[in-house]
């Protein structure tokens, strides 16, 4: 009898344990009610991603740009939308200013459930600043906000952090260099920090995003473009269609609802998102995408 009550005891002890674990997963796959964190959200696709995260629940969408007279608009707008104090604006270097920013919103919120590292340029000519904003500034603000989300520290309840790579990681071209290395950075960075070894430890997802051709006002400084490497860039991209900021946002909803932990996901041609494969291709001078 005794025996049967300890393998009872035992059997109920690892159901519960499943029963947890599913339903932390489902938790952690809801947007509703979360605090999020989107840097260069004031317009393009940060603000689409915000905007459809609120559209499906979200509990505040936090604001980090450094153009204050569109991130001050884009809070207005979404706070229209949605109700009042559903969005918030911090003026934000992303390459200075991670302390005292994540300070501030630590003080206010007491935690964030999502990071969502969208800011970047397009600045071929200045490799260092391309650098710093593309590259380090999405690995250190990942970083500094899995601290504070991993379930093996004492207040970390688990969390999700999305970084925006690009398409351009799947092939290679001679053109924009520094750019494409930035993105292939971004890329390695959150597999490797995602990677489900990590994840059973820390609980906090890492997924990647990567985005073809999108109407944004990302300023791509082409004055080093002459006019051979444009043509031969017109004819790489002809038949890519330019997408909507609109449609990477929805696809980051489906993404943050379904992807597991450490893969990647492109989203291009105004399509739905698409698992990203492991080749690189090697293109040739006029070759089409």
């Amino acid at each position: 009898m005794t025996l049967n009550l300890i393998k009872t005891f035992f059997v109920s002890c690892f159901v519960i344990n499943i029963v947890s674990a599913l339903s932390d997963l489902k938790k952690e796959n809801e947007i509703e009610g979360k605090v999020v964190v989107i840097t260069g959200a004031a317009q393009g696709i940060g603000y689409a991603i915000a905007d459809n995260f609120l559209k499906n629940g979200a509990k505040v969408i936090i604001i980090l740009d450094i153009n204050v007279p569109k991130g001050i608009q884009a809070a207005k707008e979404l706070n229209c939308k949605y109700g009042k104090n559903k969005a918030e604006f911090i003026e934000c270097d992303i390459t200075k200013d991670l302390e005292r920013i994540s300070k501030i919103i630590y003080k206010k919120y007491k935690y964030v459930d999502v990071l969502v590292n969208n800011a970047g340029i397009f600045k071929e000519i200045k490799p260092r600043k391309l650098l710093l904003t593309n590259a380090v500034a999405t690995i250190e603000f990942s970083l500094k906000f899995m601290e504070n989300m991993r379930k093996d520290k004492l207040s970390g309840k688990g969390g999700t952090i999305i970084n925006i790579a690009s398409t351009v990681v799947h092939y290679i071209d001679p053109f924009f260099p520094t750019y494409r290395g930035t993105k292939f950075a971004i890329m390695g960075f959150s597999r490797s920090l995602g990677h489900e070894y990590n994840y059973k430890k820390n609980g906090v997802r890492v997924l990647t995003i990567c985005p073809g051709e999108t109407n944004t006002t990302l300023g791509l400084d082409n004055s080093n473009v002459n006019s051979e490497d444009a043509a031969a860039l017109a004819k790489e991209y002809q038949y890519q269609i330019i997408q909507s900021p609109d449609n990477v946002g929805k696809g980051a909803v489906e993404i943050f609802k379904n992807a597991k932990t450490g893969t990647s996901w492109d989203v291009e041609n105004e399509k739905p998102p698409v698992e990203s494969t492991d080749t690189i291709r090697l293109l040739k001078i006029g070759e089409s995408l």
